[in-house]
């Protein structure tokens, strides 16, 4: 299977390359990042600027980039009928239409978290839900490195899907934490807590992986974690 890695060189972009030079069956074609300053000049592949001068003919794009490259990034997928696996956080109702819109015409994969645990917690939370509510109330405290922007993270817009509804939120940015999400239920005398901790960011690397290769069957249409599950 071969790779371009938009977001190259951004943190979980190199994350990922990785991961991928270790899989025997991941050839890494290419590299995309708008960002010369922080080149990865040990990554082993061409790194480009943009998808604009290259013809690049690969089986799949993952995306670890910023909300803002989101567009190009699908119209270059659409125009070479490209499969595209958006691993991106941080994406606003304009971004997931947009998300829509080319799901019509090329398999698209999106998830705000691609590790398996945080994806089976999520199936949990469906179902305790409904059995605790109303008795129950429930928060979500979420911790991040500093340099993570968004707060809310998508992972705990994640869970608030699969919650049902909007809850109390707390962030935390501080120091390396790759990330920490506990989810509380505080009943009448007794308290439930869920929590997933991300030891390392190669286990979001690994689901990007394992996206890419499920896309690879795939027709047009947007799919997620539950899908793969």
């Amino acid at each position: 299977m071969k790779i371009i890695i938009h977001g190259c060189n951004g943190r979980m972009g190199r994350v990922l390359a990785t991961a991928a030079a270790k899989e025997l069956d991941i050839e890494i074609l290419c590299g995309i990042d708008q960002n010369k300053e922080q080149s990865n000049a040990k990554a082993g592949f061409p790194i480009y600027q943009s998808f604009g001068c290259h013809e690049l003919k690969t089986d799949v794009i993952i995306d670890f980039s910023h909300p803002n490259a989101l567009k190009a990034l699908l119209g270059f997928g659409i125009l070479h009928q490209t499969p595209i696996v958006v691993a991106t956080t941080g994406l606003g109702p304009e971004e997931h239409r947009i998300l829509q819109e080319a799901a019509e015409l090329i398999p698209i994969f999106q998830s705000a978290n691609m590790s398996l645990g945080i994806n089976m917690l999520c199936k949990v939370l469906e179902t305790l839900t409904p059995a605790l509510e109303p008795e129950f109330d429930i928060e979500i405290i979420e911790k991040h490195h500093k340099h993570k922007k968004d707060a809310p993270s998508g992972t705990t817009f994640l869970l608030i899907d699969a919650i049902g509804h909007s809850c109390p939120t707390h962030s935390i940015r501080s120091g390396t934490i790759p990330g920490e999400h506990t989810v509380i239920y505080s009943g009448p005398d007794e308290v439930l807590e869920f929590t997933h901790t991300a030891y390392s960011p190669e286990i979001f690397a690994r689901g990007a992986l394992s996206a890419a290769r499920f896309l690879l069957k795939q027709k047009p249409g947007l799919y997620n974690m539950k899908n793969l599950l």
